[in-house]
């Protein structure tokens, strides 16, 4: 869009009119044809102007219109940074209707989550894109959240939309609220006493988990599909991101031709873009890191902006911790990586690697209190991430002191983690 020098007359100029071919032969139809252009000028002017005066701290404002949804819903609005949400705001729905109105913080946190958190909703979100001023409206019926209609001018808000017509959504949806309910059952079960009944409904979870894979793919295909007639933007980008991700952490993975030739149709500019490169790193990883490997090292950087090696504790049992703001259990094992590190300090150097953008990092970090090493490499799921294949953190890797890897750890369980190093360090 043109800045408002080059609307007065910088840098700003119109093509000349084109009146249907038709020639001005007296000095009236000329003072006609100026008067017409000027006034068009002046209109186009004006509606530029009248763009170009929302302020960045002008809010944007969501407003839904619901059928089929009871009163007392609860409805979450949360902002996403790289992939962790912070909630912004909460309201009830009543009589189908809720409300949100907040100013951004940041130009770059465009992207929002609806959720609700309702044994009667899937545990599946509504993205929504905004700008400041923004005014967008949601419409829809029932619990389906997903296909819930958003109408709205933002570019990438259409954009998304675009990419997300797929009939199948409402049958993926269909599962994940069965999901829930199963989820829900298998949670109330004494697992202990009630042992055949958890088997059922364990099985019926992991079936149904294959229903939702198998509805995923038609899904992924599809919109694979929708990919290659359109143009990349931001949501393309990160529907791009995903499938890389996909493609690094499952060495069978359906889709990883598609997304390969998907990455090497974007213009070498995209290619170079902070996203591009992470995109480049799950789809093209390094040679994987396994049990009795030397460890991959790269570098790293601690909230003072110092350049850090893994290689600096090699000598040392080293615990490389991956975690996000964003994930429970990571923050939870963190009193525990506290404990390890007062104890065992001399013998044992915790490494935590933070996976979130730098802003949030700092966040995260004056929120807990992280006294041992606290790394970023600042490449999100890209760099050292893509060297284990890391599907879901938390994840952490155990180094000898002889520089070897000798155990990764999958999730986060607080008796077999201690059990660990009790073993390792006082028998």
């Amino acid at each position: 869009m043109s800045t408002k020098s080059e609307l007065f007359g910088n840098c700003f100029s119109l093509p000349k009119p084109l009146f249907c071919g038709v020639e001005f032969k007296n000095e009236e139809m000329k003072t006609m044809k100026t008067k017409i252009w000027m006034m068009a000028t002046l209109a186009l002017m004006m509606v530029a102007c009248t763009e170009k005066t929302v302020s960045f701290d002008t809010p944007y404002i969501i407003e839904g219109e619901l059928t089929g949804v009871r009163d007392g819903v609860e409805i979450r609005l949360s902002q996403m940074d790289g992939n962790v949400g912070t909630r912004l705001a909460t309201d009830t729905i009543i009589g189908g209707k809720f409300r949100f109105e907040q100013q951004m913080q940041d130009p770059e946190l465009n992207k929002l989550t609806l959720l609700v958190t309702d044994d009667d909703f899937p545990l599946l979100g509504k993205t929504i894109y905004v700008k400041p001023g923004a005014r967008v409206k949601i419409k829809g019926n029932g619990n389906h959240i997903m296909t819930w209609k958003v109408e709205s001018k933002v570019p990438e808000q259409r954009a998304y939309d675009e990419l997300q017509a797929i009939p199948e959504y409402e049958a993926f949806q269909e599962v994940a609220l069965e999901r829930t309910k199963i989820m829900n059952e298998l949670f109330a079960i004494d697992r202990k006493t009630e042992k055949e009944r958890y088997r059922e409904a364990y099985n019926r979870y992991a079936a149904n988990g294959k229903q939702a894979d198998s509805i995923q793919n038609i899904i992924t295909g599809k919109q694979i599909e929708i990919m290659k007639r359109t143009k990349p933007s931001e949501p393309w980008l990160s529907e791009l991101f995903d499938l890389a991700r996909m493609s690094n952490a499952y060495s069978e993975y359906a889709f990883t031709e598609d997304a390969k030739a998907l990455y090497q149709s974007l213009p070498e500019e995209t290619k170079q873009s902070k996203q591009g490169l992470e995109v480049y790193a799950n789809l093209y990883p390094p040679k994987q890191a396994l049990n009795g490997d030397d460890f991959p090292d790269a570098d790293f950087y601690d909230l003072n902006g110092n350049l850090h090696h893994i290689a600096e504790h090699k000598g040392k049992y080293i615990l490389l911790d991956f975690w996000s703001s964003g994930c429970g259990p990571c923050i939870n094992a963190f009193p525990v990586m506290k404990q390890l590190y007062e104890e065992y300090g001399d013998k044992l150097a915790i490494v935590s690697m933070s996976t979130d953008t730098e802003r949030r990092w700092r966040k995260a970090s004056q929120e807990h209190e992280i006294t041992w090493n606290n790394w970023n490499e600042l490449k999100g799921e890209g760099g050292i991430y893509t060297n284990y294949r890391i599907s879901g953190i938390p994840y952490y890797v155990l180094i000898n002191p002889e520089g070897k890897i000798e155990k990764q750890i999958k999730g986060f369980r607080e008796e077999p983690f201690r059990a660990l190093f009790s073993e390792l360090f006082e028998n």
